[in-house]
């Protein structure tokens, strides 16, 4: 009988400091998130999050700080997602470069998306816990702006423009994005219809009946970048890439036949 109390005292103990372990973690993350503190906040909402992986504020808070670190601001990429559909002048990957920086830690931003998909519950078609819906937001969000990010970066367009130092690993995050971004912004309640999310549709809808096999290849998907990222694209060699895409009018959008266009509308989920 001694023993068994003995067990439960250390038992309530444990429990009792790894509460005070995330709670007092939790809120050093915040308050460091707050000051921009950005490597002291992934520190401490680790520590929460490992003392408890259902802790959705502890998540948010470091994908948060994951790409508060990155260098990519999120409020101005998230205004330039939505003015997508208010611009026809130039490409939708330019228009996200122009509110991207110059340099920025596109493994962060990795980081930031890889903590929140790692959520219990992430996956659910519609949220009761609002927390966990913030979370599916932003996963949305960052996905939407990594499809763009990796080529932006992967392509050197800040430098020396080259769309071959974009790699097969960023080609399969960008196809992941661009199935998931949807999913989770439409189940955190955005409006499937909505004309942003028409245009950021666009590379899936374009891309992905080029080739006979699943998704798109990474060729595709770098002459498809240099398409709507290169100074001349009426010039920009596609077939030094692939045999799939003979030149930039085969991936304009405004080129696209009725059944390609009406796929913008629908969600890449499907």
């Amino acid at each position: 009988m001694k023993f068994i109390k003995i067990t439960f005292i250390l038992m309530f103990l444990f429990v009792i400091g790894c509460a005070t372990t995330e709670t007092g973690s939790l809120e050093a993350a915040r308050f460091a998130l707050d000051k921009g503190n950005y490597s002291k906040a992934i520190t401490e909402a680790t520590e929460a999050l490992s003392a408890n992986p259902d802790n959705y504020d502890a998540a948010r808070i470091l994908a948060s700080a994951y790409l508060g670190r990155s260098g990519i601001d999120y409020l101005d990429l998230a205004e330039g997602a939505l003015d997508l559909a208010n611009n026809d002048d130039v490409s939708n990957f330019q228009q996200i470069a122009d509110v991207l920086p110059e340099t920025a830690d596109v493994d962060d931003l990795r980081s930031a998306i890889e903590t929140l998909e790692a959520l219990d519950g992430i996956d659910a078609t519609s949220f009761t816990d609002d927390v966990l819906a913030d979370c599916a937001f932003d996963s949305g969000l960052m996905q939407l702006i990594e499809q763009f990010a990796l080529g932006v970066y992967g392509s050197d367009y800040f430098g020396t423009f080259d769309v071959e130092g974009i790699t097969a690993t960023d080609r399969g995050n960008v196809l992941t994005d661009l199935i998931r971004f949807d999913n989770r912004l439409i189940a955190a309640g955005v409006d499937s219809t909505e004309d942003w999310l028409e245009e950021v549709r666009q590379t899936f809808c374009i891309l992905e009946p080029i080739s006979a096999g699943e998704g798109f290849t990474l060729a595709e998907y770098q002459a498809f970048v240099g398409c709507e990222l290169d100074e001349n694209p009426d010039t920009f060699d596609t077939a030094s890439l692939t045999a799939d895409i003979a030149t930039c009018d085969d991936v304009n959008p405004e080129n696209q036949g009725a059944a390609v266009q009406a796929c913008y509308s629908q969600n890449t989920s499907l």
